[in-house]
C-alpha cells in the first residue's frame, strides 16, 4: 500500500494551504533582500570611488561632504535610494517571460539594474561645485567615469549570479 506523503504539523490542514507552503516564497524574499543590498553597497562604492578620484586624484574610499547641504548620513541615504531604484529596475525587467526563462537575457537585466543603481548613485553635483550646466553632470559624473562603472557593474553581476545559484530554490 502507497502512504499519503506526511506533512507534520501540517496534516490536518487544507491541501491548498499544504501546497502554498511547500513552496514559500521566503528563499526568494531574502534573495531580493541581497539584491537590494548588493545594489546600494555598488552605489556607495561607485560615489565614495568617484569622490575621491574627483577630490584628490586617487582612487580610494572618500564621502562626500559639503557641510549644511550634503552631509555622510545624505549619501548613504542616496546609495540606499539608488539600490532600490536598481533592484526596481530588476524586479520590472524580470516579469517579463523572455527574462525569466533565458539566462542570458536574466544576465542583461542584472547588468542594466547595475547601471541604473550606478547612474543615480553619484553624491549630489553641489558637492563638487555649484557652475553645473544641464546635463554636464550626468556627462561628468557617469559617462566619463565608465572606466569604474563597467568593473562595478560586472561584479554586481557575478557576485548576484554566483548568490542566486547557490542559494535559489530554481533560478540562477
Amino acid at each position: 500500500m502507497r502512504r499519503a506523503p506526511s506533512y507534520g504539523m501540517l496534516a490536518h490542514v487544507h491541501p491548498l494551504l499544504q501546497a502554498a507552503h511547500s513552496r514559500s516564497t521566503m528563499p526568494k524574499l531574502i534573495l531580493r533582500i541581497c539584491d537590494f543590498l548588493l545594489l546600494s553597497a555598488a552605489a556607495a562604492l561607485f560615489g565614495a570611488c568617484l569622490t575621491s578620484v574627483l577630490k584628490t586624484g586617487a582612487y580610494g574610499w572618500l564621502l562626500p561632504d559639503a557641510p549644511y547641504t550634503y552631509e555622510p548620513q545624505d549619501f548613504y541615504v542616496d546609495a540606499a535610494m539608488a539600490g532600490l531604484l536598481g533592484l526596481l529596475v530588476l524586479i520590472l525587467a524580470e516579469r517579463v517571460g523572455r527574462v525569466r526563462r533565458s539566462a542570458p537575457w536574466r544576465a542583461a537585466a542584472t547588468l542594466l539594474a547595475a547601471l541604473v543603481a550606478l547612474y543615480a548613485a553619484p553624491p549630489d553635483p553641489r558637492v563638487f561645485g555649484n557652475t553645473w550646466a544641464p546635463g554636464e553632470a550626468t556627462m561628468e559624473l557617469f559617462v566619463e567615469q565608465l572606466h569604474m562603472v563597467l568593473p562595478i557593474a560586472f561584479a554586481v553581476l557575478a557576485l548576484r549570479w554566483g548568490l542566486w545559484r547557490l542559494c535559489a530554490p530554481s533560478a540562477a
